[in-house]
């Protein structure tokens, strides 16, 4: 099997042979009463929060992600589930006292994304159709299936060109605007339906349990992502060649700059930190479907991240970026447009 210079690399340190198949991919008060809780939910208590802040700013300035886990428990899923409750407990705890007199937000929600990443080991794109319902301005549930196309370099993942449906997921979230902070943590998961021959699917439940923290200081909003997980998730701006499986910790720290109530951007960087054995599936067409395994060096990763959010409509996102990582000496270049078709359907029939 031939992968990419990092992959490679990785092999090198720590890996002596090449596994059989186990597949599957994974994945405050308001200042205006609007649902905005259609977001996907591997970003979608940063995507909520941002959605807010970007409300205020228009009312001011117009008059604004089977096995979970895998921790050495007697039953991850039940402590993954509890500790997801607890921190939205305590939040909701914390929350100011004035909150419960908001408006509550109710209603389904609708998002299509387009999105994807390109540098030299491939380019991915995938079609994102999300449907949820929203419980108030806190909490909400979603689910969806992405649809990917895939076109690695053939000379580096030794894989070709495939496209298909990924794991339908779905995810709860909770997020909270405060005074002194605002908060969201979201669990999802995904079911391991998609092809394992082209690298879409490990065979294996995933979960994510992500938690954001930011506070608004006028133009800027510092912000912090810690996350655990047992596949390293796509993100807004990093689609890899490969999925994972095995137990990894995820990180993210940077700061967004609003230069506007519809522009903004942001920098970050970023640490993936696995911990006992991994696996990875190339994505693409390939002719054996087994995973390549080895220890935590196979699938850490460190770097930066640099995007702009542009607000083109109320329900339309354009979004682009770059990341660079340090472990992998990768340089990728990323674009997304997001459309609440929940919103404008609402609009247009008068709802």
């Amino acid at each position: 099997m031939v992968v990419n210079r990092g992959v490679t690399e990785r092999i090198a340190l720590d890996l002596p042979a090449i596994g059989t198949a186990h597949h599957g991919n994974w994945i405050a008060p308001s200042c205006r009463q609007e649902n905005v809780m259609g977001a996907r939910l591997d970003e979608g208590g940063r995507r909520i929060l941002k959605l807010h802040r970007r409300q205020c700013r228009e009312a001011s300035s117009s008059k604004t992600g089977g096995s979970i886990l895998r921790f050495r428990s007697q039953s991850p899923l039940a402590a993954v589930i509890s500790l997801f409750l607890l921190v939205t407990y305590l939040a909701g705890q914390a929350r100011p006292q004035g909150a419960s007199k908001d408006v509550e937000q109710n209603g389904f929600t609708w998002m299509e994304t387009f999105e994807g990443s390109g540098n030299t080991d491939a380019f991915i794109t995938d079609i994102n159709s999300t449907v949820g319902y929203s419980f108030g301005k806190h909490f909400a549930m979603d689910v969806g299936v992405p649809y990917f196309f895939i076109e690695p370099s053939i000379s580096k993942t030794g894989t070709t060109s495939a496209s298909g449906m990924g794991n339908p997921y779905l995810g709860l979230i909770y997020s909270a605007k405060g005074s002194a902070l605002d908060f969201s943590t979201s669990l999802n998961s995904a079911i391991p339906t998609a092809s394992t021959a082209k690298g879409l699917s490990t065979g294996h439940v995933t979960v994510d349990w992500s938690n954001h923290f930011a506070h608004e200081f006028d133009l800027f909003t510092p912000f912090v992502d810690l996350g655990l997980a047992n596949s390293i998730p796509d993100t807004r701006f990093l689609h890899r060649p490969y999925i994972s499986y095995g137990d990894v910790a995820h990180f993210e720290g940077g700061s967004e700059l609003d230069l506007g109530a519809k522009f903004s951007v942001t920098a970050s960087g970023y640490y993936i930190l696995p911990w006992g054995p991994q696996q990875i599936f190339l994505r693409g067409s390939k002719s054996s479907s087994g995973a390549t395994k080895g220890g935590p060096s196979l699938t850490r990763d460190n770097g930066i991240n640099l995007g702009f959010d542009y607000n083109l409509t109320r329900s339309l996102d354009l979004t682009g970026g770059y990341s660079y990582s340090v472990y992998s000496v990768l340089n990728t270049f990323s674009f997304g447009i997001e459309l609440n078709a929940g919103s404008l359907l609402k609009k247009h029939s008068g709802l």
